[in-house]
């Protein structure tokens, strides 16, 4: 596992890199978002290859594994507006697996730790809670916006909850080793300290945006009523016609009036 750290090091500068180069309106700024999420698409792919030819399978490990390839590839193919039918289910199906593994995970480490030190299982819970609920959020936009946003602030709390009682109780006894909450969770064998940070990252973006601390993020490919549409098709909010999405139309048009004026 700690041989890929720093690959997710440098791809988190690339992230905030990205960001804040779209952000001052350079174009190149969502393409360096894209390769990250295709980046840690493979860095997924490759971890989870070497876990199906272990001798000893872990189930768990390989389904976290195979839904973060399908979760990033997808986010990869959504950064440059890139569908295939059933997207949204096959995302749904790659969170449900997510979000399974890691209820499993919560389960296990829950029943090991209360009866040796329940505060420290308490909030290994609230930490492991967080990556579910900040993935429910994630997953169910497209089926049920209304409530995507109250996961992902129950997530927020949680994670902030597990960060501010875990510096308060720095230190816990478990099997004779002197340790914090902290250097627990740096101990799983899992990719849960790369998602809370992307997902923290992800919602100190969307809170610093919303109250206009930060600008939004610049996409200058299509005009703008493109990404409206493409927004309100992943949010639920439209629906097809004639087997499309209004956001599909619109590219298909908008692609032949740029070829006529390419022609021209």
């Amino acid at each position: 596992m700690k041989r890929y750290n720093p690959y997710y090091y440098l791809l988190f500068v690339l992230l905030v890199f990205g960001a804040f180069a779209s952000m001052a309106q350079n174009g190149y700024g969502i393409r360096i978002l894209g390769g990250v999420a295709l980046a840690f698409s493979v860095i997924f792919l490759i971890q989870l290859i070497d876990a199906i030819r272990k001798k000893k399978f872990d189930a768990k490990n390989v389904v976290e594994l195979g839904s973060l390839v399908l979760l990033s590839g997808i986010l990869f193919m959504r950064v440059f507006y890139i569908r295939f039918p059933m997207v949204e289910v096959v995302f749904a199906f790659a969170g449900a697996g997510l979000i399974g593994s890691y209820l499993l995970k919560l389960i296990t480490i829950w029943n090991t730790l209360k009866a040796k030190d329940k505060a420290l299982g308490v909030l290994v819970v609230l930490f492991l809670a967080s990556i579910i609920f900040y993935t429910i959020s994630m997953t169910i936009v497209p089926f049920a916006p209304v409530l995507a946003e109250p996961s992902g602030a129950l997530a927020f709390g949680l994670l902030l909850a597990f960060v501010v009682i875990g510096f308060v109780k720095r230190e816990f006894l478990l099997d004779g080793e002197k340790l914090s909450a902290f250097s627990f969770v740096l101990r799983l064998k899992d990719r849960s300290i790369v998602l809370a940070t992307l997902f923290l990252m992800f919602t100190a973006y969307l809170g610093l945006t919303r109250i206009g601390v930060l600008p939004k993020m610049y996409l200058d490919e299509f005009p703008q009523a493109y990404y409206q549409l493409v927004n309100q098709a992943e949010s639920g909010t439209a629906g097809r016609k004639n087997g499309k999405f209004r956001h599909e139309e619109f590219k298909e048009k908008y692609d032949r009036f740029v070829r006529r004026q390419v022609g021209k």
